[in-house]
């Protein structure tokens, strides 16, 4: 029997078509063996136990802290950088462990505990309705990149304490700050954050203790002193709450007090214990 003999041109069809199934076999090896980007979580965080504080809670009353709330371009779980004043960057794989305003108002309450300027803090209303609550509003939770050498961590915040007896704002306090990272690195930006919320919140808790006392000393909503500590320790009163409160007649009329964290004041110590968004990844350090 005879053999046709292949044409030239089947053969080079047929060495193509192998070549091609060649690239093709090495692409998706390639594909498949390299590894995903690893994710990596962060979350702000301070040691209380060198902050002022009071050995007994100064104030017969109870405050509740309620949601904290965050501009849109920061409630995400990837932190924000940015290089300029008109845009956002989004890390791909460097996250918050939790959303800013979940982790800030653990640590807002936290730290109000610490401190006894009140009697009671919690998250929610229990059994009857408190004197105060606490509003905060996040304005900005950042990594600044100003050049590629000068990193800085930013951090503004505002508070505002409201009276449920008449629903006016009896305290408003605000900052904006930020501080040089000590390296070029997303978890150095975190640890300067948290020195950042922790001078800040002391700060502030020293100037809301001297508005109650000059509040009290002008005879406006008196609070009793406690004679000795409560009995039960109260941190961990009662789950999250998701929805916020509203006190009845809240306005922003008169009576409001507002305080800048650039205050020059040297506070009355308590005793002191010792636009457009971009998602994308950055290399790694």
């Amino acid at each position: 029997m005879i053999f046709a003999k292949p044409s030239r041109g089947w053969t080079l069809h047929r060495l193509f078509f192998v070549l091609i199934m060649l690239v093709l076999a090495t692409l998706s090896l390639s594909c498949f063996g390299s590894k995903a980007p690893e994710r990596i979580y962060y979350s702000i965080d301070y040691a209380l136990g060198s902050q002022p504080r009071y050995e007994t809670p100064k104030y017969n009353a109870s405050v509740v802290v309620s949601n904290v709330t965050i501009a849109r371009a920061y409630d995400r779980q990837e932190i924000v950088y940015r290089t300029n004043p008109y845009e956002f960057q989004y890390y791909w794989y460097r996250l918050w462990a939790s959303k800013p305003h979940r982790m800030l108002r653990e640590l807002i309450v936290q730290h109000l505990r610490y401190a006894q300027i009140f009697s009671k803090v919690t998250l929610v209303v229990e059994d009857r309705l408190p004197d105060y609550m606490l509003e905060v509003e996040i304005l900005a939770i950042e990594e600044l990149d100003v050049t590629e050498k000068d990193w800085y961590a930013r951090l503004a915040l505002r508070m505002t304490l409201t009276r449920f007896s008449d629903g006016q704002a009896a305290w408003v306090y605000q900052f904006d700050a930020k501080q040089p990272v000590a390296s070029n690195q997303p978890v150095f930006v975190v640890k300067a954050m948290s020195s950042l919320l922790d001078d800040e919140l002391t700060k502030a808790f020293m100037d809301l203790d001297r508005k109650i006392a000059s509040s009290e000393a002008a005879g406006g909503a008196p609070q009793r002193h406690l004679p000795k500590p409560p009995a039960a320790d109260d941190r961990d009163e009662g789950a999250e709450r998701e929805d916020g409160l509203s006190p009845a007649g809240i306005s922003s009329g008169k009576d409001i007090t507002e305080t800048s964290g650039n205050s020059s004041q040297d506070p009355a110590a308590p005793v002191r214990a010792e636009p457009r968004a971009t998602l994308r990844n950055r290399p790694k350090k």
